[in-house]
Formats: C-alpha cells, sequence, structure tokens
C-alpha cells in the first residue's frame, strides 16, 4: 500500500473527497499533489486554494490535526478546491524524469528551484484542471511555502496575475535575528559541518521512513507533556504550554520529517548570515548575486506571524514588508508566545488564525462574483 494511498484512503475516511496527481515539472521533477474537495464536489464559484508546507513537511502539515480543526479540510468543507502540494524531494515527491533519488544530481537544488519550478507547475495545472472563469487561484503557504512563494512571485512576474489573494504564515524572508538555540548551534557550527557535509556526499536531510515514524510516535506518547518531541520543538520553535497539543505532536512527527535538500538548507544559512533574501552563491569567490526583487511581488497578500517565532523574529518581518506593494495586512497572531509550529499544530488554531483566513477568502469572493458578473 503506498504512501499517497494511505494519505487519499484518510481523506476519504473523513467524508471528504481525496485525490492523488503527478506534476512534472520544467526540470524534471515528479510532484505528488493531493486534491481535497466535498463529496458533492467543491462550489463551481469559489477559487481553487493552494497549500504548500514548509520546510522538511509534506501535505501531511494540512490534516494532522484533524477534520474539525486543519485547514484543508475547513476550506473543503467551505466549497474550496483545495490542492496539496508536495515540493521536490520530501516522502511524495521522490521521482525524476532522469535522475534517482540515489544520485547526488537529485539533490541538487535549493528553495529557489521550488519557487522557479515547483509552483509554476502546480499551479498551471490546477488552472488547467479546474477551469475557473477568473483564470486564478488562492495561494497559503507556511514557512518554506513562503519562501518559495516570494522567490516566484519576485522572479517570475507572470504568476502574480494567476493569484488572485495569498496568505503568508511565518513567512521565511529575513532570518538573521533566529532566536532558536538549536538552529543558533547549527549555524554556528555550518563552516564545518557543510564543507564535511558535501566532500562526503551528505546530499539528502531526514528521508521518512516508516521505522523512524513509527519510533518518534513510540518516544514521544500524548499523555507526555514534557516528551522528547516537545522538548526538541520547543527548542527549535519556541514554547508555548497554553497552546501545546500533544496529540497533534504525536500525529506530526508520524509524518515528518519528511525529507529535504542539505543544499536548501545550507541556502537558509547563507541567508541567516548575511541577512540578505537573495538567489544561493555557490561559493564565496562566486559572481555577485542580486538579491530578490520583492517589489516586483505585487499579488495582495495578508502576512501573519508569531510574537515567539524562535525561526522568523517579528522585527525580521517588519524589516522585509515595506518591499511589498500590496499588502493587504501585516498582523501578530495569536498572542505574545505564538510560536513558528503553533501555524500549523496549536490549540485553537482554527478559532485564532483559519477563520480569519476563511473570512478573508470570503470577502474576496464576493468581490469576485461582482467583477465577474460585470465583465
Amino acid at each position: 500500500m503506498t504512501l499517497t494511498f494511505l494519505q487519499i484512503e484518510l481523506i476519504n475516511k473523513y467524508g471528504y473527497r481525496g485525490q492523488a496527481y503527478t506534476v512534472t515539472t520544467a526540470d524534471g521533477y515528479k510532484l505528488g499533489v493531493h486534491r481535497i474537495t466535498r463529496k458533492q464536489g467543491p462550489d463551481p464559484d469559489r477559487l481553487p486554494v493552494l497549500l504548500v508546507h514548509g520546510l522538511l513537511g509534506s501535505s501531511a502539515d494540512w490534516l494532522v490535526i484533524g477534520p474539525e480543526d486543519a485547514l484543508a479540510y475547513q476550506l473543503a468543507k467551505a466549497g474550496y478546491d483545495v490542492w496539496l502540494i508536495n515540493t521536490r524531494g520530501n516522502r511524495y515527491s521522490r521521482q525524476h524524469v532522469q535522475l534517482s533519488p540515489s544520485d547526488a544530481a537529485f539533490w541538487n537544488f535549493t528553495w529557489h528551484e521550488k519557487g522557479i519550478y515547483d509552483l509554476p507547475a502546480v499551479i498551471d495545472y490546477m488552472l488547467s484542471d479546474t477551469k475557473h472563469p477568473a483564470g486564478q487561484i488562492y495561494y497559503i503557504g507556511y514557512s518554506e511555502g513562503t519562501t518559495a512563494y516570494f522567490v516566484m512571485t519576485s522572479s517570475r512576474p507572470a504568476y502574480n496575475r494567476k493569484i488572485r489573494l495569498a496568505h503568508a504564515l511565518a513567512p521565511s524572508v529575513l532570518l538573521d535575528s533566529v532566536r532558536s538555540p538549536v538552529l543558533n548551534s547549527l549555524v554556528d557550527n555550518a563552516q564545518v559541518i557543510m564543507p564535511l557535509a558535501f566532500t562526503t556526499n551528505l546530499v539528502e536531510l531526514l528521508r521518512w521512513s516508516e521505522q523512524q515514524s513509527g519510533m518518534l510516535q513510540t518516544m514521544c506518547p500524548p499523555e507526555t507533556k514534557r516528551n522528547p518531541c516537545v522538548v526538541l520543538f520547543d527548542n527549535l520553535f519556541g514554547p508555548n504550554p497554553e497552546s501545546l497539543d500533544t496529540n497533534a505532536i504525536q500525529s506530526l512527527v508520524g509524518h515528518c520529517p519528511s525529507g529535504a535538500a542539505v543544499k536548501e538548507v545550507y541556502h537558509y544559512h547563507q541567508v541567516i548570515q548575511n541577512g540578505i533574501f537573495r538567489p544561493y552563491q555557490e561559493s564565496a569567490v562566486d559572481r555577485i548575486v542580486v538579491p530578490y526583487n520583492l517589489s516586483a511581488s505585487d499579488v495582495p497578500v495578508y502576512i501573519y506571524y508569531g510574537m515567539n517565532d524562535w525561526i522568523i523574529h517579528p522585527k525580521n518581518v517588519r524589516k522585509f514588508t515595506p518591499a511589498l506593494p500590496n499588502i493587504r495586512e501585516v498582523r501578530a497572531v495569536g498572542g505574545k508566545k505564538f510560536t513558528h509550529l503553533d501555524f500549523i499544530a496549536a490549540k485553537r488554531i482554527r478559532t485564532v488564525l483559519y477563520t480569519k483566513i476563511m473570512a478573508n477568502l470570503q470577502n474576496d469572493m464576493v468581490e469576485l462574483l461582482r467583477q465577474l458578473e460585470k465583465s
């Protein structure tokens, strides 16, 4: 029984219609894409929605807290046609037209390629399949899903016209004020770790396996409030005991980590060190790398961040957002203790944030239908 089948089976179990697709990018990666709609099908008036996961995540990130709260289910319940991408290299996207995951060349990518190739391929596929008269989608990205989004919209501006409205959750653009002791330790030792990784041909990071998944779930039972997973996540993402949902954490570690390229992690390291949102620099003597032009990212966008996010500091959010020409809102959510992980796994996240996102989409749909009636 394949991983994709299990994912779709779970969606169907909860009373929704789950489908799986394979989308091939321009550079040959085969991406697993999951789709969720109501049993009776989506509301034809509503634009399709693309949900994009974070680093080491997968489409499961949008599902693990269950049908009563998870954003993907809430959107489908409201009649949206919901598409969940799995970006290159994760457990559902480990195929290529020529390369194998055992080839080092397969892992020669960063989040730049996810923005340049993965997102456009899936957006075009969605538009071709759904054929909504507006010819647009709604975009919701979390963490690295926002990084890839800003790469695409600043580098391939034609895709700005294909996105009606975007939501960026925990926007990972500038990272020079990271507070996580785990991440800072890795950053401090990166000059030793990364050359060693490359010389030993370590190109893949934290591949998902059933054995690893089972071990993590056993180590992190929900009845133990300070289990090893909680301790690790607190030190990586920031602590928020009041919003801690140990059932969600146990479910999450059954799906995550889902694999990534070492090179994309090192790309983040460059952004942390340089304080500049720019493409990957192959070496210190490489040509000057021009930063991404965020002023070209002119899709209307809502920016939501956490005050206690140890990955994305609020001042980094305030630093990059003035460059964006079409901001609808920049808001801290969930109070002073809200963390990076809370966006997908906190108690009451539906009330704290997802109902707001749903309201934003609904208000825009009213305006869109008005525009279509006039045209």
